[in-house]
């Protein structure tokens, strides 16, 4: 095996270490009665993976609703905007969870596990338990 391929190969391991090291559970992530004093009856301002950090166009407005409903708009819509489907949300075993039928089927957004962490002040953050999706940044909206 050339020199090459053995940094390519420890490069990719590494990466795949990485991957997996983000996709594991805080000792200060929130318990399933915190997420859902957080988040039940409110309206989330989500910002997916890969958006640009600061334009509001790839926010994503959901109302989390306090009957387990979740209203999901698509990104850039605004919070006054119609349900683009109504899904369903619970939490599981410390997690986050949520079940689409169509947003997102292409991504895999549509279903979702993750861990819940605040980040800083009204900062948060989901982290997809299967280390897929990465980290989706939210606040509570106003």
């Amino acid at each position: 095996m050339s020199l090459r391929t053995c940094a390519h190969c420890f490069a990719h391991a590494l990466c795949l270490i990485s991957l997996a090291a983000t996709a594991q559970p805080l000792a200060t992530d929130l318990r399933d009665q915190e997420i859902r004093d957080l988040i039940a009856g409110k309206r989330l301002e989500l910002r997916f993976a890969g958006a640009p950090p600061t334009s509001p166009n790839f926010l994503s407005h959901w109302n989390f609703r306090a009957d387990g409903s979740l209203c999901a708009r698509l990104i850039g819509s605004g919070p006054q905007t119609g349900c683009a489907e109504v899904g369903r949300w619970r939490t599981q075993s410390n997690t986050l969870c949520w079940q689409l039928t169509t947003i997102g089927t292409t991504t895999g957004i549509n279903a979702s596990c993750g861990w819940v962490r605040k980040v800083s002040g009204e900062a948060y953050e989901i982290v997809d338990v299967s280390g897929k999706l990465g980290s989706t940044a939210f606040s509570i909206g106003k």
